[in-house]
């Protein structure tokens, strides 16, 4: 099984904090966005501290893969998740989406190769949210 990253909704943690941050603050969501696009440090601040009670911070946004796996371990992670969109390319090449929320309940409930695949896809995109499962925090 091999998992790609090739898309995904821009500066994602900035969109997780400013979630955040609306629960919170009487602020409009678009003005703490654009405050936050300039600040990254306030966003890792923010995202670093994040304990879901509920997962709607993490559904603002949307991750694309190309998966290349058997039809049997795209069942199965369909059957896992029903909140992954899946349309196959080629043989054993899928299209992927999800939003954060569904991939941090995943890696939560499961601990193989996807979940891993899942994991490592986000490192650059989501760095401190990566922290804070590998942490248990999320």
């Amino acid at each position: 099984m091999e998992l790609v990253l090739v898309s995904c909704t821009p500066e994602v943690e900035a969109l997780v904090a400013t979630a955040l941050l609306t629960t919170t603050s009487g602020a409009k969501p678009s003005a703490l966005f654009h405050r936050l696009q300039g600040d990254p440090t306030r966003v890792r601040e923010i995202v670093g501290k994040v304990e879901t009670q509920h997962g709607s911070i993490l559904e603002h946004n949307r991750l694309g893969w190309v998966l290349e796996a058997k039809e049997g371990e795209v069942l199965k992670i369909l059957l896992d998740s029903r909140f992954f969109n899946v349309l196959r390319l080629e043989d054993s090449k899928w299209l992927l989406s999800a939003n954060l929320r569904t991939v941090v309940e995943y890696i939560g409930k499961k601990k193989d190769a996807f979940a891993g695949a899942l994991l490592k896809s986000l490192r650059d995109v989501a760095p401190t949210l990566c922290s804070c499962i590998e942490a248990g925090r999320l």
